[in-house]
């Protein structure tokens, strides 16, 4: 039976062997910590970089962890690490690496480069600045550091530093001409519309086949309301294939105002084209339906503006009064109570309500907001005369995109330069990899949800980036005396069996059943035919064969930790395959809730029970914490994980799910941090979930 076992997993594991053959020797040097050791440091380093270069940047991460491992006095290594977790979106990762390497040697400029990247995307602009200027000292002539560091006084509103910096570039390197859009804005910045119009000119004046260069002047011309000069330019724009949503915004808003109508509703439709979730070109095209009597569409319009916005009291306010103009009297009515809401004295507001309360027959309700309109204008009045209030005004006018768009010197700034090579033409590019772990993983949608359960099984899912196939001596020991059909193995990351292999286990229950005829004494037995029915999704059989095999041996610690994952599993399965019966049953809800509580006690007994019996066995702490955090008790929760991690510093699904506990409970610094530490381990999922985090 063994042997024919064996011979199955076998079968089952050569795809997954020849698919990785290529990598097999450098991850098996990678992952072997008996033999790293005796490895040249730098060949790994050198193996590290090339990772970096190729946009693999979790797989380098691996390579660098081994090296700080080895040789944790070196600077290089946290610093290419910081590199690459700022690829990833881990900025405080970064910042925090690149300390550590400034720590070791502070005379390495990439390292003050990346860390001010990091901190000027965490919003430290003026950390972000030192840290720059520190790296200029070093790289007087770096074009790529004066243009960051143009950046971060930006947004510190330094505004004449800036621009400072930004001409200090634009001298050595005259042919980046996109760089006059960036000092246009900064001019205008410092309220300065003559010279930003100059530079404008001289922008189109050098670049005539430049879209960014007549976008840039059109919108100066349509702040200014020339209208004329402002259309010249958005059609050269266009004509000239802009892919900026915002020049069509206004050129259709131009159209309006010049009252060429089918041109603007043409250009709003463009925009929408192009950018789906543009909230001001569905305004602006509601507006304009609205005005040209499509009020059904324009309701639509205004309506998808809300459920991207809810806080746009403009599309709230011409919302309401759409609703009240095609008979939606109570829809209406709860569009002006929202805007009361946010804005209490606005007037308008308790006519709208005074008048739709009428057109519903509800006439007291109409007098009443009608009275309160009424007030609220004689107290605005004698406060105005006392020079102490203003009155809210709302308008649902057009509104222009004046946010402009970014040139290509912001873009580059933008984009982390791996090592700081000045190469100013190398544009943005999507990586060429394919792999769910190369390039930019944090852009790579990644669930919220938490890790499942370590379980003993005979199949896991391997990760070549890190170690799922988790050990325990405990395990090894147990697999080492060979009672059982195969070898035992601690994964949270099950596969689905194949059709002979449900057949194969099947068969072996049909065995080992035959062979409990004779022998009911054996605790093995009974455990290795739990297994097997566990591998069928036969929960209960399960169960009573742990019940079996613990009451022949008390201290059998994995069938503890057997029963208590197999019943886990049970309850799960079952409140799922109930929860909608038990939602429209009150009474069986209840008695659901209850029986759930009592099974978790009796699952968090066996896992006391085994870290009773074996205090080292750090997957009983982390399933514990996971049980915990599904009864809410996230701070047990967390002391849980905490433990885990106490015994392995490299759990990394330790650190990833005590991060999601963190973050639920409003502890985003740890959290993040809990995330990054994981990402570190290998669980390159994390780069996305810090992203939208950091959002």
């Amino acid at each position: 039976m063994i042997k024919n076992k064996q011979v199955a997993e076998k079968n089952v594991n050569v795809k997954g062997s020849l698919k990785r053959f290529k990598g097999v020797l450098i991850f098996f040097f990678l992952f072997q910590g008996v033999c790293f050791a005796q490895w040249n440091t730098d060949r790994i380093m050198t193996i590290g970089r090339n990772a970096l270069y190729f946009e693999d940047y979790v797989l380098a991460i691996q390579y660098f962890n081994q090296v700080i491992a080895v040789k944790p006095y070196l600077a290089e290594p946290y610093m290419f690490r910081g590199m690459a977790k700022a690829q990833l979106g881990d900025y405080q990762g970064a910042d925090n690496d690149c300390s550590e390497a400034i720590a070791r040697n502070p005379f390495i400029p990439q390292a003050y480069y990346t860390r001010g990247f990091a901190r000027r995307k965490l919003g430290y602009n003026k950390e972000a600045v030192e840290d720059f200027t520190k790296a200029l000292e070093f790289s007087p002539n770096s074009g790529f550091l004066l243009l960051n560091r143009m950046d971060a006084l930006a947004n510190l509103e330094e505004y004449e530093l800036s621009l400072k910096d930004l001409e200090e570039y634009m001298r050595t390197n005259p042919k980046v001409t996109e760089l006059y859009y960036e000092k246009g804005r900064l001019q205008l910045a410092l309220k300065d519309t003559v010279g930003a119009e100059q530079t404008f000119n001289q922008f189109v004046k050098i670049d005539k086949k430049n879209s960014l260069a007549w976008s840039a002047r059109a919108l100066l011309h349509l702040q200014k309301n020339d209208l004329d000069a402002a259309l010249a330019d958005y059609n050269e724009a266009i004509k000239l294939k802009s892919t900026f949503s915002g020049d069509y915004i206004n050129r259709g808003i131009v159209h309006v105002q010049k009252n060429n109508f089918m041109q603007a509703l043409s250009d709003y439709d463009t925009a929408i084209k192009m950018d789906s979730d543009n909230t001001l070109a569905y305004y602006n095209r509601a507006l304009l339906r609205a005005n040209l009597g499509d009020t059904n569409n324009a309701l639509d319009d205004l309506k998808t503006v809300i459920k991207q916005d809810s806080t746009y009291m403009e599309a709230r306010l011409r919302k309401a009064s759409l609703e009240y103009e095609t008979g939606n009297y109570r829809e209406s009515v709860n569009d002006y109570k929202i805007i009361i809401n946010k804005y209490p004295d606005f007037i308008p507001a308790y006519m709208g309500i005074a008048y739709a309360e009428k057109a519903l027959g509800n006439n007291a309700a109409s007098q009443t907001y009608a009275e309160k309109g009424r007030d609220i204008e004689e107290r605005l009045e004698k406060e105005r005369k006392q020079g102490r209030k203003k009155e809210e005004i709302i308008t649902a006018d057009n509104k222009i995109e004046d946010k402009g768009q970014k040139g290509a010197s912001s873009r580059r700034t933008e984009m982390f330069n791996r090592f700081t090579a000045q190469n100013m033409e190398r544009a943005e590019k999507e990586s060429k990899y394919s792999s769910d772990t190369r390039g930019t993983v944090q852009d790579r949608y990644t669930d919220l949800v938490s890790e499942r359960n370590f379980v003993l099984n005979y199949y896991a899912k391997n990760d070549e980036l890190r170690r799922t196939n988790y050990y325990h001596p405990l395990i090894d020991l147990y697999n080492k005396e060979k009672k059982l059909s195969s070898l035992l193995k601690i994964t949270n990351n099950e596969i689905p069996l194949t059709e002979d292999l449900v057949k194969m286990h099947f068969d072996a229950v049909d065995e080992i059943s035959s062979q409990l005829t004779t022998e009911t004494n054996d605790a093995d037995i009974f455990f290795n035919r739990a297994t097997e029915f566990a591998l069928v999704q036969d929960f209960t059989n399960s169960i009573n064969d742990l019940n079996k095999a613990i009451l022949l041996r008390p201290d059998f610690v994995l069938a503890y930790f057997s029963r208590a994952n197999i019943r886990y599993k049970q309850i799960e399965y079952t409140n799922n395959a109930e929860e909608d019966i038990a939602a429209a049953d009150k009474e069986r809800k209840k008695a659901n809730e209850k029986q759930y509580n009592f099974d978790a006690e009796m699952i968090m007994r066996d896992y006391d029970k085994v870290i009773a019996l074996a205090p080292d066995f750090q997957f009983a702490y982390f399933n514990k914490a996971n049980v915990l955090a599904t009864l809410q008790d996230y701070r047990s929760a967390v002391s849980y994980y905490t433990r885990a991690i106490d015994i392995d510093a490299g759990f990394a699904e330790a650190y990833y799910n005590r991060g999601l506990v963190y973050m639920f409970l409003g502890e985003d610094t740890k959290g993040l941090a809990d995330l990054s530490k994981a990402g570190e381990l290998g669980m390159y999922k994390v780069y996305n979930l810090i992203q939208r985090f950091n959002r």
